[in-house]
């Protein structure tokens, strides 16, 4: 692919890992990157961990990671709100779990909880293991009640090692049904963890390619950023659904896993 590479952004779950499982292949590639001397940086949907977490997971899987080169978007979470909130103390009602809690608590946070009468700043959703009813009616009354509703992302599917989980969307969904209100989503598709990547690495987006394996997240945000995107068959997006791509959301590269894609790119063999 005849362009000047300089940073690739790689999503993690189905691209990388399934679970607790390396994709074939997944730490070659990131050896070649580092051998043509390539930055790179994970850019993930994912909330339940903090960054270290994640730059330690990869390291075990024999990724060569430091906590700079991983972006969440429970970490993008943080660095939005702190943008809004500049030096307030400001409360929130989190759907979600100690990654994003860890991040937001960096901030002059309170965290209310669901049998509080108070109502939040912000209501905060993310992937909640521990959802029950409560916290439901407390999300909802607040948005419903004029607090600031912002969605860690809004992806509907979680690629385990067996199959799919329900995602972060399902929660979304349900608060947008309820309360008739459209949620700020921080993750993909939205551009801000790109721009966070570019601006760290300080590289034009004209070098940049976005890896990922999900169309309508992936793809698309880099799309919408103004980047070249390859899409791999190793995690949602499967061969069937290849033909049903629309316009918007055609990758410039599809490759069956990121081996062959370090081939298409010229990096190897």
């Amino acid at each position: 692919m005849g362009f000047d590479l300089k940073l690739v952004c790689l999503d993690l779950d189905g691209v990388i890992y399934r679970g607790d499982v390396l994709i074939k292949g997944a730490d070659l590639f990131v050896k070649i990157l580092r051998k043509k001397g390539i930055e790179y940086v994970f850019v993930s949907n994912s909330t339940l961990f903090s960054r270290l977490y994640y730059t330690k997971k990869l390291n075990r899987l024999g990724i060569h990671t430091t906590r700079d080169q991983v972006i969440t978007a429970a970490y993008a979470t943080y660095k939005y709100i702190e943008a809004e909130v500049k030096d307030r103390e400001f409360t929130v009602f989190l759907l979600g779990e100690n990654g994003l809690k860890r991040e937001l608590s960096k901030l002059k946070c309170r965290f209310i909880s669901p049998n509080s009468t108070e109502r939040s700043d912000y209501v905060v959703v993310a992937l909640d293991r521990k959802i029950t009813y409560p916290k439901l009616c407390k999300a909802t009354w607040d948005i419903m009640d004029g607090s600031r509703f912002i969605a860690v992302n809004n992806d509907a599917l979680w690629p385990v090692e067996n199959g799919f989980m329900p995602g972060v969307g399902v929660f979304v969904s349900a608060l947008k049904t309820a309360t008739n209100r459209e949620p700020y989503v921080v993750g993909k598709p939205n551009t801000f963890m790109l721009e966070i990547a570019t601006n760290r690495f300080k590289v034009n987006r004209n070098n940049v390619l976005m890896v990922g394996d999900k169309l309508d997240s992936d793809i698309l945000m880099g799309k919408r950023a103004g980047v070249k995107t390859a899409l791999v068959l190793t995690g949602v997006t499967s061969q069937e659904d290849i033909n049903k791509i629309s316009e918007e959301l055609k990758p410039d590269i599809i490759a069956k896993d990121l081996m062959e894609l370090a081939e298409i790119l010229g990096l190897y063999p």
